[in-house]
């Protein structure tokens, strides 16, 4: 395993993370300069809200 230092922060979009956590049909969409490498962590998606 190879250890690397983040520097740049991207933007993609994916369809779905694998069971490995590996992302699926990856795309890049932007670099983004407003946000430390430090400050990025992987989002928790919420399930849809149900209708009544």
């Amino acid at each position: 395993m190879h250890w690397v230092k983040p520097v740049l922060v991207v933007e993609v979009a994916y369809l779905t993370w694998t069971e490995d956590n590996l992302l699926r049909q990856v795309s890049y969409q932007a670099q983004r300069e407003d946000k430390p490498a430090r400050q990025v962590v992987r989002a928790i998606p919420h399930p849809p809200r149900r209708s009544p």
